[in-house]
């Protein structure tokens, strides 16, 4: 299993050229209901698909230059299997093909 902040942080060497390491960072993880949960992230699909309670961990770095990212993960939370990842840069959600 790959962790968030593995993740994190490959995608970050993707996405700007500062050495982001894991001291940098900020993250958190909470449990979420679905009816929390920001639909606009989500197709209708993958939405329906979630369950009830979903664990959210998100990570958060402001670069050199300040561009602000972030990534969600989502997971299901009774088994930790990866759901989705997220991916904003300022606030715009960034394209699938950027994604880790």
């Amino acid at each position: 299993m790959t962790y968030s902040y593995e993740r994190f942080l490959k995608g970050m060497a993707l996405r700007t050229s500062d050495q982001v390491t894991l001291n940098d960072i900020g993250y958190e993880t909470i449990e979420l209901y679905k009816e929390e949960v920001d639909e606009r992230f989500f197709t209708e699909e993958e939405f329906k698909a979630l369950l009830k309670v979903c664990m959210v961990t998100a990570i958060s770095y402001l670069t050199k230059i300040n561009e602000d990212y972030l990534m969600v993960d989502v997971y299901d939370e009774s088994n930790q299997h990866h759901v989705k990842t997220i991916w904003l840069k300022d606030g715009e959600i960034q394209l699938n093909s950027r994604q880790n």
